[in-house]
């Protein structure tokens, strides 16, 4: 999806100002492996200049959300939005028996684990996406998430990393029908994209062990403004989640800097965490990614 200028649009901008989350500031959690998994990432990742990365690792036993300086801070979701849309049509099946045919629930998985764009727009206008971002941030408590200004640019919705790992918790929580649609559906994202993109970079990067699953993102900002993003569970048990989200202000388009940023964040919560993740069960994965090197090709 390119992203173009709008004319008295608010950009979420490069460094705001965002305080640790409650975990993260509290000296009785700097030592938890969350934390530890989150500092190695922040090291990791500022070893690249000039590239903004926002850092959250959520630990679904404790509880605990630990962020780096930039975790609270808003950027724009690009394909993220696309799980907050899946947890809205399917908790609203469940809840409000919105009626979901087999056809609806491909959509979702199109929309998810090739991010194919096409089956997001269907979504979007046919479930009514702008409310769905509403409905999603006050349920769970996404205090940072926002519906996107401009109603029919669904990847201008704002959210945070530590949001991101609150999302990708509660679908954890999910009832499993529901789980598995979209775990399965990001569990199985092939390494190239619907569009084109390479999205094989961050959680989903080859070589790094035990990510069950992750959703990538990735869009333009004008000319000189890139966004990528990594978030998904880590550990057969999915005991942890991690959100690294990425962007990247050049005068000319610099992918391969943006993708390097994130990977080696992601890499490292993940070599830290994998101490003290659970052991595979049934259906369940801890194995390297090996998706092939791709190309990046295309914008969404």
């Amino acid at each position: 999806m390119l992203i173009t200028a709008m004319i008295g649009l608010r950009v979420p901008t490069a460094r705001l100002p965002a305080e640790r989350t409650t975990a993260a500031a509290d000296t009785a959690h700097s030592s938890s492996i969350g934390s530890r998994a989150m500092r190695a990432a922040d090291v990791a990742a500022g070893a690249i200049a000039d590239v903004d990365v926002a850092v959250a690792v959520l630990d679904r036993v404790t509880g605990d959300v630990v962020g780096n300086s930039q975790a609270t801070g808003p950027m724009f979701s690009a394909s993220l939005a696309k799980v907050v849309v899946a947890v809205d049509v399917l908790d609203r099946r469940r809840s409000d028996a919105l009626p979901l045919s087999a056809s609806d629930v491909e959509l979702i998985r199109r929309a998810l684990g090739p991010s194919d764009d096409s089956a997001m727009n269907d979504l979007w206008t046919r479930f009514d996406g702008m409310g769905a971002v509403g409905r999603v941030a006050t349920r769970l408590g996404l205090t940072d998430t926002a519906a996107p200004i401009e109603p029919d640019i669904w990847g201008w919705m704002t959210t945070t990393a530590s949001d991101a790992t609150r999302l990708l918790a509660y679908v954890a929580e999910m009832p499993p029908p529901d789980a598995d649609v979209i775990i399965g559906a990001l569990a199985q994202a092939p390494p190239v994209a619907a569009d084109g993109f390479a999205q094989d970079f961050g959680l989903q990067a080859p070589g790094i062990r035990d990510v069950t699953a992750a959703k990538q993102g990735w869009m333009r900002w004008r000319t000189d403004t890139a966004y990528l993003h990594s978030a998904g569970f880590v550990g057969a048990d999915r005991r942890f989640v991690v959100a690294v989200l990425g962007r990247h202000t050049f005068p000319g388009p610099d992918w391969q800097t943006l993708r390097r940023s994130v990977t080696m964040a992601a890499t490292a919560a993940v070599g830290v965490l994998r101490g003290r993740i659970g052991s595979p069960g049934a259906g369940q994965l801890a194995v390297p990614n090996v998706h092939p090197p791709g190309v990046v090709a295309h914008l969404h």
